[in-house]
Formats: C-alpha cells, sequence, structure tokens
C-alpha cells in the first residue's frame, strides 16, 4: 500500500556511529487515538496547528462524535482521568492499527503503561476502536494525506540531524543502552507533546518523543525550527528520568509532597497533578538544562533555567547545579540512578525551608556551574 511507504520510519544515525539511530515518522497509532480524542473534545487533543489537516479531520470525522469509541473516551477522562500521557501511552503500546492488537500482554501490567488504563478499560476501548476504524475509513484518510506525513518527516528529520545528539542520553543516564529512539510528530496536539515509552516481549525498548506540531510555514505546512530541540531531549529524558524517580520513591515522597503544596495551583494548571508528577518534571528539566549546557553553553542553560522558572519549576538551577556534580564524579557516580540519594537530599532541604529557598533563587541570575 502506498500508505506504509509513507508512514515507514526513515532511520538515520544521529551523531557518528557510536549514536542511536533515529527513526523519524508520522504514526498511525498516534494519530487515530489523537483523533477520537480530539472528537471526545479533550482540549490538549484540540489544538492543531496545520488548518487544513485538522479541517479535513473535521470534515470527513465530525459525525462521528457519537460514535462508541468517542463517548467511552469521555467516560474514561471523566472517571479515571484518561487524558494527555496516557492516551500516548496506549497509542505506543499497540502492535499496528492493523487489527489494534497490544504488542505486549496486559498480565502482568506493563511497566510503561500508564495506570490509569486497566485491563478492562484497556480491551473495552480498542473494540470500540476496532469499529471505528471500519465504520470510519480512516485509513483512507492517512492515504489521502500520505504526501503531508512525507513533508511533515522529513521536515523533522532535517531540523534533528545535526542537533539530536542521541549519544548523549546513554552516556549521561547509563541506562539503556539499546533503546531505540523515534520522534513522532503529532499532527493533531499541536503544543502538547509527550514522551512515552514501550517494552516489548523480548525485552527491547522503544523510546518516543511525539512532538506535537505547533509551527506552520506561509503555505500551511508544518515547520519545525531549532528552539524546538529543547522539548526533544525533554521528551525522551522521560523515558530515563521517570524511572529513577519512580524507583526512589520511599525517599522522595515525604519532600515531594511538601513542595507540591506550595505550587499545587501551579503544577495544576499544568497538568501535573501530584507530587510524583511535579518530581519527575524536575528532573526531567534539569538534565533537560544539562544537555543545553552540554551543547549550547552556559547562556543556553541560563535562558532554560529562566524558562523553567517561569513555569513554577523555580528550583531548575539549583537541581541543575547539583547534577553538574554528578558530571563530574561519575567515578563515584556510575549512573544517575546511583545519584539519587543526593537528589532526594536536595528535594528534602529545599522542602524544609521552601520559602528561604524560592526567595533565593528568584533573586539570583542563574549562573550555572559549566560542563566538566
Amino acid at each position: 500500500m502506498a500508505i506504509l511507504a509513507a508512514l515507514s520510519p526513515s532511520a538515520h544515525s544521529a551523531e557518528g556511529s557510536n549514536a542511536p539511530s533515529l527513526q523519524v515518522k508520522v504514526d498511525p497509532r498516534v494519530e487515530l487515538l489523537s483523533l477520537i480524542f480530539r472528537l471526545a473534545g479533550n482540549p490538549e487533543y484540540s489544538q492543531g496547528k496545520v488548518a487544513s489537516y485538522t479541517q479535513d479531520a473535521d470534515q470527513q470525522f465530525g459525525r462521528f462524535r457519537n460514535h462508541a469509541v468517542v463517548s467511552l473516551a469521555q467516560e474514561l477522562r471523566r472517571t479515571r482521568g484518561v487524558s494527555y500521557d496516557a492516551v500516548m501511552s496506549l497509542a505506543v503500546h499497540l502492535r499496528d492499527i492493523e487489527g489494534l492488537d497490544l504488542a505486549v500482554p496486559l498480565d502482568p501490567w506493563p511497566e510503561d503503561l500508564d495506570g490509569r488504563w486497566s485491563p478492562e478499560s484497556v480491551n473495552k476501548f480498542l473494540d470500540a476502536a476496532r469499529h471505528f476504524l471500519r465504520d470510519t475509513g480512516f485509513k483512507k484518510f492517512l492515504e489521502q494525506h500520505q504526501k503531508l506525513y512525507q513533508t511533515t518527516a522529513t521536515r523533522m528529520q532535517a531540523m534533528l540531524d545535526k542537533s539530536a545528539h542521541l549519544e548523549w542520553y546513554q552516556s549521561y543516564f547509563g541506562e539503556r543502552p539499546s533503546a531505540r529512539f523515534t520522534v513522532v510528530p503529532g499532527l493533531l496536539n499541536g503544543g502538547c507533546c509527550y514522551g512515552p515509552r514501550c517494552r516489548n516481549a523480548k525485552g527491547q525498548e522503544a523510546l518516543y518523543c511525539i512532538l506535537g506540531v505547533s509551527k506552520t510555514d506561509s503555505q500551511g505546512q508544518p515547520e519545525f525550527t531549532p528552539d524546538m530541540l529543547g522539548t526533544v531531549v525533554h521528551e525522551f529524558c522521560h523515558s530515563f528520568a521517570n524511572p529513577i524517580i519512580d524507583r526512589h520513591e520511599a525517599e522522595l515522597a515525604v519532600a515531594g509532597e511538601k513542595i507540591f503544596r506550595h505550587v499545587a495551583e501551579r503544577m495544576r494548571a499544568q497538568a501535573y497533578g501530584n507530587a510524583a508528577t511535579m518530581l519527575r518534571e524536575s528532573l526531567v528539566r534539569a538534565c533537560t538544562v544539562r544537555f543545553h549546557q552540554r551543547y549550547g553553553g552556559s547562556e543556553a542553560a541560563r535562558r532554560a533555567a529562566q524558562s523553567e522558572a517561569s513555569r513554577g519549576f523555580v528550583w531548575t538551577a539549583d537541581l541543575a547545579k547539583l547534577l553538574a556534580e554528578y558530571e563530574a564524579r561519575r567515578d563515584k557516580y556510575p549512573t544517575l540512578d546511583a545519584f539519587a540519594p543526593r537528589l532526594a537530599e536536595f528535594f528534602t532541604k529545599y522542602a524544609k525551608d521552601f520559602d528561604k529557598q524560592r526567595n533565593q533563587t528568584e533573586r539570583q541570575t542563574y549562573g550555572l556551574t559549566p560542563n566538566r
């Protein structure tokens, strides 16, 4: 089928023979689930910026807003909070859209499938989604837009080829040396981006950056600019940083809850609804600052830290400074996971006198320790 050529991954080595390969592709699984939750009225899947594409989607599928799978999506959001990254988490756990079969069994529960789903809700949703595929002609829609998909993937690949630096992740985190990296442009997602991952039955990991297409050129075609690199880094970092926070939940939980109480309103406004999510985001953001330090220099890192502070993560610069110590002592801390006790100390200290720490941070310029 012609559509397979348009949607098949293009794999490139990001930087030399030691760098992992990078796939860039428009993913039918992502487009399908984004469409269903767009029809369900989820704001985060209603921000598409490619006007011709969103208009075509609304014209072809608007009459299916009362379809069983759309009603189920609305119910899942209302009763289980299935939204944002939970949707994309399921998308990457599907083998393909031909049968909407899962790539891994649900028993035992896949460690990377969002817990807002349950075995019952997954099976019920996928059964309804199969009917949606048959009822709506979604595969024909994919075929009709293959030229747009090719343009989108090619443009994103060009942006990433010189700046992805995939070798950094395994050297920095010390984990997952055989993981596969895939960047997926989300054509219906606008500014919303996600970093899901999936481990298949053979133990192989696929790490994703689902980058919402948030800019278009004068012809209305997707446009990718260098300032988007930080978002790509951020989303890939989730695959490495989240498990570290989760493994050390016992040491981090008390401090996380204390800090979260101070910033809960700000965090929830960004769909970060609890302390654990805030801590994952905190580590991801500090690691992204260190990436900017490594490849863009101190000024790029300072700007990145200031940007995170403006989002309520006022401790990012201080946490990034702590990570510089990790970088300088890899003999003692071979992986970031081994450095986790120092992360726990940091958050415990910050939580103990939050206002003093925050005021001190807000008074200073974010000068970061140079990368060693």
